[in-house]
C-alpha cells in the first residue's frame, strides 16, 4: 500500500541529502498519521482552497483599509463569518449572536 511504502522511503537512511531534507522528513514523520487522510477518505479536499476563498474578501478589505470603516466593511465580514459557519455546518444566525 501507499502507506508501506511512505514507511519505507522515511527509513531510508537518507544522511547524504541536506538538512532541509531531514528537517521535512521530521515534519512529515510527526504529520504521517492525519496528513495524508484526503487519500483515505475521499470526502476529505486534498487542501483548504475553500477555506482561503471565503476570507479572501475580507483580507482584502482588512489590506485595504486596515480596519472597517465603513458599512461594506462590515459587510465582508459578516459574510466571511457566514461562509465559514455553514462550511463547519453550523447556523450562521448563531454564530452572529456569538458576536454580540
Amino acid at each position: 500500500s501507499w502507506l508501506d511504502r511512505l514507511d519505507n522511503l522515511i527509513d531510508e537512511n537518507l544522511s547524504r541529502l541536506n538538512e532541509k531534507f531531514t528537517t521535512f522528513k521530521n515534519g512529515l514523520l510527526k504529520c504521517r498519521d492525519y496528513i495524508f487522510n484526503f487519500l483515505r477518505d475521499p470526502a476529505i479536499p486534498p487542501d483548504n482552497n475553500s477555506s482561503e476563498r471565503g476570507i479572501r474578501k475580507l483580507k482584502i478589505k482588512l489590506k485595504n483599509s486596515g480596519c472597517f470603516r465603513s458599512d461594506p466593511g462590515a459587510d465582508a465580514f459578516m459574510d466571511s463569518i457566514v461562509e465559514t459557519t455553514k462550511k463547519h455546518g453550523n447556523s450562521p444566525y448563531n454564530a452572529i449572536l456569538a458576536l454580540f
